[in-house]
């Protein structure tokens, strides 16, 4: 709950301090495989993108229903199906250009597009070949943290005037290969630590490792939209990642973010081939463990704004959210 509450201050403030900008005309749509295990971060390594991507986009049996105890066998069936995702990862593609983005889940047979010019999210059912249609600015009810995959809202994005410090210690990998793209290897431990004015402060403790493409990190150009895809621990982890990353830019910029590092600097704004998450805390019974989350990415390509993968299919059908 500590690590919730510091990324959403965080990420409230970050967007709210955000400049706009005009929408690019190119973007970059990439195919990903998110995989979670419990060992340590310095373990986790890139697998073959190929083989892993396919074996993560099988579609997931459907939940059994009707008869007596049909609503037991989809309960059980909806457990076997997230069992599977955690053995064999979430395959996800991700087109982003400008105000546009599309995430695609091939297991589940759904996607999202979001425009932050209309101002919209629409979920698509591609299996039934129908959608759904909910507003960035629609109100989101007390205590529910929104996100595109869950047709949720963004968070209040009122800057607090809260403080970020965050200490590194990172040291060098090398070069390596990733999914045929020539990258540099990178290991830090990172605490991030948010000071709110009434003195009161949270620390936040991450354990990374980074395979970085000389490419720069494309990102939704969408203001006031908030933590958009805040959902589960998954995204969780690639938010923080990503609110880290922008404090680690303001550095220096803005009084109110502080950095301190040892071992070579950590780049910016490099597209991350591979990159794994990691926490540390303490469970019940005063049980300690690391959840990683290991994000492995492929095909990587230019797309389009006016690309047609951003627009609702005309012989999808509407129905209510």
């Amino acid at each position: 709950m500590k690590r919730l509450l510091v990324f959403v201050a965080l990420s409230a403030m970050l967007v709210a301090l955000a400049p706009a900008s005009a929408s690019p005309v190119t973007g970059m749509s990439y195919d990903e495989v998110m995989k979670f295990s419990t060992g340590d971060v310095a373990t986790v390594q890139p697998g073959n993108f190929e083989s892993d991507f396919q074996t993560a986009s099988q579609p997931a049996p459907p939940a059994k229903s009707g008869g007596m105890f049909g609503g037991i066998a989809a309960a059980m069936q909806q457990a076997a199906n997230a069992m599977a995702i955690f053995k064999t990862g979430l395959a996800t593609r991700h087109y982003i250009a400008g105000a546009k983005e599309r995430v695609d889940y091939p297991a589940m047979q759904q996607a999202t597009i979001t425009d932050c010019d209309a101002r919209t999210i629409a979920k698509l059912d591609l299996k039934n070949k129908t959608y759904t249609l909910v507003s960035l600015d629609q109100p989101m009810p007390t205590g529910v943290a929104g996100g595109r995959s869950s047709g949720g809202n963004a968070p209040s994005t009122n800057d607090d005037g809260s403080k970020i410090a965050i200490a590194l210690s990172n040291r060098a990998l090398g070069p390596r290969d990733v999914a045929g793209v020539t990258t540099d290897g990178y290991q830090s431990n990172v605490a991030m630590t948010v000071t709110r004015p009434n003195g009161d402060t949270s620390t936040s403790n991450m354990g990374l490792t980074e395979y970085l493409a000389k490419m720069s990190q494309v990102s939704l150009v969408c203001p006031v939209a908030g933590m958009l895809g805040a959902t589960g621990p998954a995204t969780m982890g690639m938010g923080q990642y990503a609110a880290l990353m922008r404090a680690m830019s303001l550095s220096g910029k803005n009084p109110r973010f502080t950095m301190s590092a040892t071992g070579p600097a950590l780049p910016t704004n490099r597209f991350a081939m591979f990159l794994v998450v990691a926490f540390s805390g303490q469970g019940r019974g005063g049980q300690s463990g690391t959840l990683s989350i290991a994000t492995q990415r492929g095909h990587v390509a230019s797309v389009r704004s006016d690309n047609s993968i951003f627009q609702i299919p005309s012989d999808f059908t509407r129905v209510s959210s």
